[in-house]
């Protein structure tokens, strides 16, 4: 666990006037932790509900099925597993874990829980728990200097996948030909298999903002919208970038100006204080005074242990921008049944503006 973490859910417990939290969201469970949940396969069917993280000013304890089985002496956790998998007979892992669970909280009397993700059985046993869900997303969006170092490796992934693509987009391949070379080589360069998410489209498609790769043959004169999204450790990476295939067309050439237009736009509005709600809007104006409808979706988002947080760039937002704070900015151009271009590069927010951590379009720099 990362004592800097620690060390603000203690101060903000003894602020709040709670004995503890209980973090039920995997994405804050994996990020108080430093646990590394597995979610490549989905729910794991030994497990009876959410691992669960009870964190005290003193110390913090992971409820998890024995089937998973972390280095709690590295995580600097203390542990209670519950049984799994068992050899013969039904899988019934609930009522261990309900059990384990019920006495991981029995005695509380003030107790913040994070509530969208706790079963509803739990719930029960919580008379009074106070909703804290909104709280800790606030929490987690400052990162500390390890979260830091765990962001720019994942980031420097995907560096990789944009500085490969070109070589791997070329017409007559299919999106998956494509997109299957991309995984083998983010996983060659991570040394380990990878849950990996992406927006891998070309031609038309790339005008519906996104999807998954499909047997598509990419044509000459076409280009490759690649949002590519790998968590590295428990901690995810994102970018996006348009590749064309072949000699790029004057249309590519004019809706990527526009976007990159945008993309460096929106970075020079980032800074402590800034309001996120305010910062879409001014992004969203300077595409429509150039004669683009703004993006169908948010501008930006903040990235850490999910690949989608606190603070998001939309809308009507209230967050407001902190030091330290990292936000993926990705706004685009798109021309439903003809095409689009996206362009995505992720900041730290500094004392006094941005920092580029992505390096695909212009290298690592920083923006007043």
């Amino acid at each position: 666990m990362d004592p800097l973490i620690h060390s603000r859910l203690a101060a903000w417990l003894r602020s709040e006037n709670l004995e503890a939290v209980l973090l039920s969201s995997p994405f804050s469970v994996d990020w108080a932790s430093g646990h590394e949940s597995a979610i490549e396969t989905g729910p794991n069917p030994f497990a009876g509900g959410p691992s669960l993280l009870l964190v005290e000013p003193a110390r913090a304890t992971l409820l998890y099925p024995d089937c998973e089985a972390p280095d709690l002496a590295a995580l600097g956790l203390a542990g209670r597993a519950y049984a799994s998998y068992t050899p013969a007979g039904p899988l019934a892992p609930a009522p261990a874990y309900m059990t384990l669970a019920r006495e991981l909280v029995a005695g509380r009397t003030r107790l913040g829980v994070e509530l969208a993700t706790l079963p509803a059985p739990l719930l029960a046993a919580l008379p009074g728990a106070r909703p804290v869900d909104a709280a800790v997303a606030a929490l987690r969006a400052v990162k500390t200097p390890a979260e830091l170092t765990a962001l720019r490796a994942a980031l420097a992934l995907c560096d990789h996948a944009q500085a490969v693509l070109p070589d791997l987009v070329r017409p007559g391949r299919t999106e998956l030909a494509i997109w299957g070379d991309l995984r083998a080589a983010l996983e060659s360069r991570a040394g380990r298999r990878l849950p990996l998410l992406a927006d891998f489209v070309s031609g038309p498609r790339t005008g519906d903002i996104g999807g998954p790769p499909t047997a598509r043959v990419v044509a000459a004169g076409e280009w490759v919208l690649a949002d590519i999204v790998p968590r590295l450790g428990n901690t995810w990476g994102d970018i996006c970038g348009v590749i064309p295939a072949g000699q790029p067309s004057a249309q590519f050439l004019a809706w990527r100006q526009v976007a990159g237009d945008a993309l460096d736009y929106a970075i020079s509005l980032i800074r402590p204080g800034a309001l996120a709600g305010e910062i879409d809007r001014q992004v969203r104006a300077f595409l429509a005074a150039r004669g683009y409808a703004p993006h169908p979706h948010h501008t930006g988002h903040g990235l850490g242990a999910s690949y989608h947080e606190e603070p998001r760039i939309v809308a009507g937002g209230t967050a407001v921008l902190a030091e330290n704070m990292v936000i993926a900015l990705e706004p685009g151009v798109y021309f439903p049944g003809q095409g689009g271009v996206r362009l995505e590069d992720v900041v730290r927010v500094t004392a006094t503006g941005a920092e580029v951590l992505t390096r695909h379009r212009r290298g690592a720099g920083s923006f007043p």
